[in-house]
């Protein structure tokens, strides 16, 4: 069998994907990931991330595909099976239509089992010439391996010696989690939210977030300037990713992948999969939680806890509402948080009438008086030792042997604040002032204002 595949025989799809096909099958690769986590059985293992037009179906039978492993230093490939199809969609199906999938590709028992593969290849037939070629994404803690055991000072500002010395980062401990977020492709070509973009990724770092991964989509001009401002001062706070549908869709500035975005909302919900996933397997030995979140969600500490760091040790002694998981339980796959609304209510007056109107959380202090069930719109801080498969609420798979399934934290210690309107209009009746984000609001206003200064930002005072 190979060699492997050189650039020009390589079945390039729509730029940031390659293609498979197998019998009826075709497989859109996106990326591919080394996993020897403890918790994994099948460990080690590499995991490859697709589009596939197959959906969730325990009748169906996948025909059988092979994972070609290209090793340093070797010309001819490692070929083992791919042991198991992962659909990350079981909520139904549509024509036409790809489902964003996990292969299974073990690591074979001998000489290569603990090898990390350079790169792989997926094809039908074992010693089928290769149309595509992913790089093994393994990102191992370094700082473990050389003995530095705090990232924190290189995830901190460096445009500001106040923000970076009032960094609830700075002072964390080598021992405490470390958090990173992921966001999915930012869709806004022709709506400017550059202002409440600043706002929450400074309370995100206020919060305990070392990291916040971001997908580009299409973005305004404003938003991508501040975006690139963070990565010029902030390089290890904030990364920016390129992304685009996998069904064929073309990634064309600046009017069509939006178009294509919102004309088929089912298509772009299942490509959302691939951004939290892909995030995911990036970090997942650099950091002990992820957060899958939009830009206009929080999960927000209650009472005397302030920060993420304490929040997940809080969690771990509350009581599940609902008490849906074991009391047996020791570890958690996730600890979630319930939704609740804050609405805009444009009619009413300014709560806070000394802050300026371009602080959005801040300004939004009135939210519904109900907050959502566990199961509707919650998020979650997923464990990463344990966490398979991500939705942006929940995980669709995890490690059962190892953990139990998600703890709901109740409502009096940490809620998950949701800065838009609720679906039911009927929430909005009797809202109810819950300004728990004021206690942020010295660091976080100055923190916003250092930004609009070094950026030219005139906020509007109407």
């Amino acid at each position: 069998c190979g060699p492997a595949p050189d650039l020009m025989n390589i079945d390039f799809h729509n730029t940031y994907w390659q293609r498979a096909v197998n019998g009826n099958l075709t497989y859109y690769v996106f990326g591919a990931y080394y996993d020897e986590r403890e918790t994994v059985p099948e460990a080690p293992l590499v995991r490859v991330l697709a589009m596939v037009n197959q959906h969730k179906d325990a009748s169906f039978k996948y025909p059988p595909i092979y994972c070609q492993f290209w090793m340093q230093g070797r010309a001819k490939p490692v070929i083992v099976p791919v042991s198991e199809h992962k659909v990350m969609w079981p909520f139904g199906h549509a024509a036409r239509r790809y489902y964003p999938t996990f292969l299974s590709c073990p690591l074979p028992e001998g000489r290569h089992k603990w090898e990390v593969p350079e790169m792989v290849s997926l094809v039908a037939g074992k010693c089928d010439r290769a149309r595509n070629l992913l790089r093994v994404v393994y990102e191992p803690d370094e700082s473990l391996e050389s003995g530095v055991t705090n990232i924190t000072s290189t995830n901190s500002s460096t445009f500001s010696n106040s923000t970076s010395s009032s960094s609830s980062n700075s002072s964390s401990s080598a021992n405490d989690p470390r958090f990173v977020v992921c966001v999915k492709a930012l869709d806004f070509p022709y709506e400017d939210k550059s202002w409440r973009l600043i706002e929450w990724l400074e309370l995100m770092r206020l919060l305990g977030a070392h990291k916040v991964v971001l997908y580009d989509a299409q973005m305004h001009p404003n938003m991508t300037r501040v975006i690139q401002d963070y990565l010029q001062t902030s390089p290890g706070f904030v990364e920016l990713r390129p992304m685009s549908l996998g069904r064929g869709e073309p990634h064309a500035r600046p009017h069509f992948h939006h178009y294509a975005m919102q004309a088929d909302g089912f298509n772009r919900i299942l490509n959302e999969m691939i951004p939290y996933n892909d995030c995911f397997y990036r970090h997942m030995y650099k950091y002990d939680y992820v957060g899958v979140f939009d830009i206009d969600e929080v999960i927000m500490p209650l009472g005397n806890h302030t920060t993420w760091q304490d929040l997940v040790q809080l969690a771990r002694v509350v009581p599940d509402y609902e008490s849906r998981t074991s009391a047996d339980c020791v570890e958690w796959v996730s600890f979630c948080f319930r939704n609740v609304y804050y609405p805009r209510y444009p009619e009413r007056p300014k709560v806070y009438r000394n802050l300026s109107s371009s602080f959005y959380m801040l300004q939004h202090v009135e939210r519904v008086r109900q907050h959502c069930d566990r199961g509707s719109a919650a998020k979650c801080l997923h464990d990463t030792r344990f966490a398979i498969g991500l939705h942006n609420h929940f995980t669709f798979f995890h490690t059962e042997d190892s953990a139990c399934a998600a703890k709901s934290v109740p409502i009096e210690f940490a809620q998950m604040q949701h800065y838009r309107e609720p679906d039911t209009k009927s929430l909005l009746i009797d809202p109810i002032v819950d300004a728990s984000i004021w206690r942020f609001q010295p660091q976080l206003q100055r923190r916003v204002e250092e930004r609009y200064r070094r950026l030219g930002f005139l906020p509007n005072e109407q």
